[in-house]
């Protein structure tokens, strides 16, 4: 008992989907309006400049201040100085030099005295000054 369909019975089967559609893009479009968009933060993106980069390899220039077991101080390995002349000494090489780092360097048989000294003296010119030990060798 098959049934067979008639044209009649065909072009009533058939549907129309033009409201379906009008209803979708309606509610497409008030989606769209009613909805909000979020400003999301990211990364800042840095582009390399045309200048060439500073040369931070280089050391800063430096001011050896050595003490000596004599009570002298000796200044880059070339003069003799006293102690208590070490401030003009030390002003002038952060005149020439700003970014130039002062190190004050003991013997070992060095009095403190005089260390203590030439530190106060560095620090009185306005340098804080880094300190090295030097080793005792028996």
């Amino acid at each position: 008992m098959t049934r067979r369909l008639t044209r009649k019975q065909e072009e009533q089967a058939e549907v129309n989907i033009t409201p379906l559609l009008d209803i979708v893009f309606i509610l497409l479009i008030f989606f769209i309006v009613t909805s909000t968009f979020l400003q999301e933060q990211g990364f800042g993106l840095n582009s390399p400049s045309d200048e060439p980069p500073e040369d931070d390899t280089r050391p800063p220039p430096t001011l050896m201040l050595s003490v000596q077991a004599d009570g002298f101080v000796r200044v880059n390995n070339v003069r003799l100085i006293d102690p208590r002349s070490v401030k003009p000494v030390v002003e002038e090489f952060t005149a020439r030099e700003p970014r130039g780092v002062v190190l004050v360097n003991a013997a070992p048989k060095a009095k403190a005295e005089t260390t203590v000294t030439v530190l106060d003296q560095a620090r009185l010119a306005g340098v804080e000054p880094a300190v090295g030990l030097q080793e005792s060798r028996r």
